[in-house]
């Protein structure tokens, strides 16, 4: 009989006649990467220097104090953290990873009058007093640094007559354009600071934290589409290696709102224009999850920990659709339904904001893809539970003889728990003459020393429509 527990992923327990018991954890690791505190040298800065925490070294904490200690009071990874517990997630299994923070010196690019380009590095650090301009002698410029979120920064940079002296930038994809007079020669240079999410994903550290058989999720305090791309990579790499992980990421911008004000956040906000939104193409692994609008109001901080905790803490038999968030109480944008029903149409969850903040769906950036057999975060959190539970199976008969005795009590154990998960609602059960759900257990074709187990399953969908007739009785 399966049973659930207050654990990530599956367990199963075997005596010398065999597997006794599988039980199924309800829990998500949820592992968050993000900006931590930094000192001038660009090491982690938290509020407790004798703690010595490293970039991109996963942490844990004990409170929120101790998410101060480690990551420095009001840097977005503390505060991301603590809104995950406040949304969920188990303090039992909750880390933290502060990225790397890279300088980057006199990288050279293209200073004529109305050149454009694209800096080498992303995430860049959305501070225009960190970059620094200069000409083909070396000399500082008094530049202005503007930063605007459209694909290619605009040229006028959304002024009705271009400032001179400015470079626009896009800080999530590198993008940036040169006004009329900003510099005196084209061979000029930029200086600059990014936060380096690949290091941070990649780091052998964090690639430990979930363990084979286990599930977890990756929530990225980013909305920039190229480390949205190395969060997918790094995903599809573990779950190759059976650890059953799906990322979240903010979906990028790609649009402005410009501020008289250069002086205010680099001279604009963050923002969607949802009727011109695309979703970039590369992004479509069943186990990505995107969320927009992702900042918070004002901020460049984003709203990704508050949904890794709803994501981590949700039980498993319970849909994440329209579930309101803890702890946010405003985002840059607001929008409509038309707004939620576009960036949908991308395969965005969109956030709705009305009075709470809600999340108004569960679908991957897979869904509707050709070939997607789990695009939404309920069935894939269920599949991801089938998955390990004939991975286990599979590995308790690893050594035995392989007869048919060997695989037909395989596939007793794996069809018995398909069943409990039936009996629970979770999938769909076998009914009359209709097949919902089946277990195959047999010998390789090519191999005798190999067992292949094909699985089948039908889960349930999820409303998210109600149709209603009212009659109003005037008499």
């Amino acid at each position: 009989m399966a049973t659930y527990g207050s654990f990530p992923g599956v367990r199963i327990n075997t005596q010398a006649g065999g597997i006794t018991s599988i039980a199924i954890g309800e829990e998500e690791k949820l592992v968050i990467f993000g900006e931590a505190n930094y000192d001038a040298n660009n090491d982690v800065a938290g509020d407790d220097p004798s703690l010595g925490i490293d970039a991109a070294t996963p942490e844990q904490i004990s409170s929120n104090n101790n998410a101060n200690a480690k990551f420095g009071t009001g840097s977005e990874l503390a505060e991301a953290m603590i809104l995950a517990r406040t949304n969920g997630a188990n303090v039992d299994f909750l880390f933290g990873v502060a990225v790397p923070r890279e300088d980057v010196v006199d990288e050279a690019i293209s200073g004529a009058s109305g050149d454009s380009g694209t800096l080498s590095n992303v995430e860049l650090v959305e501070d225009p007093s960190s970059y620094e301009v200069k000409d083909s002698g070396g000399s500082t410029l008094d530049v202005d640094i503007e930063f605007r979120y459209e694909d290619a920064p605009a040229s006028d940079g959304g002024y009705a007559a271009a400032p001179d002296d400015t470079l626009f930038v896009n800080p999530l994809n590198g993008a940036y354009q040169v006004t009329d007079g900003a510099m005196t020669t084209s061979a000029a240079t930029v200086s600059y600071t990014y936060n380096d999410y690949n290091a941070a994903l990649t780091a052998e550290q964090s690639r430990r934290v979930v363990n084979e058989t286990e599930t977890g999720i990756y929530a990225v305090l980013s909305d920039s589409t190229s480390v949205a791309t190395s969060l997918q990579a790094e995903v599809s790499a573990r779950r190759d290696d059976f650890q059953l992980v799906n990322g979240l990421c903010g979906a990028e911008p790609n649009s402005s709102q410009v501020f008289e004000d250069n002086a205010v956040r680099g001279g604009a906000d963050a923002r969607y224009d949802t009727g011109a939104y695309s979703k970039d193409a590369a992004l479509t692994d069943e186990s990505m999850y995107l969320f927009a609008p992702a900042r918070q109001e004002d901020t460049d901080v984003t709203v990704i920990g508050a949904i890794g905790g709803l994501f981590a803490g949700n039980p498993i038999d319970d849909p994440i659709y329209n579930d309101a968030l803890s702890g946010v109480s405003a985002l840059e944008q607001t929008f409509t339904k038309s707004d939620a029903d576009n960036m949908r149409g991308q395969n965005v969850i969109p956030l709705r904001e009305a009075g709470l903040i809600r999340v108004v769906g569960n679908r991957s950036a897979a869904f509707g893809e050709s070939g997607a057999v789990a695009p939404d975060f309920f069935t894939r959190r269920i599949t991801d539970r089938v998955i390990i539970i004939a991975k286990e199976v599979g590995d308790r008969i690893i050594g035995r003889i392989n007869d048919a005795e060997t695989r037909d009590a395989a596939r007793r154990i794996i069809f018995a728990e398909l069943q409990e998960l039936a009996r629970d609602g979770l999938i769909r059960n076998n009914a009359g003459g209709t097949t919902n759900f089946s277990v195959e257990v047999t010998e390789d074709a090519t191999n005798s020393n190999e067992v292949d187990i094909d699985i089948s399953f039908t889960p349930f969908g999820i409303v998210k429509r109600v149709d209603e007739t009212i009659t109003v009785d005037t008499r």
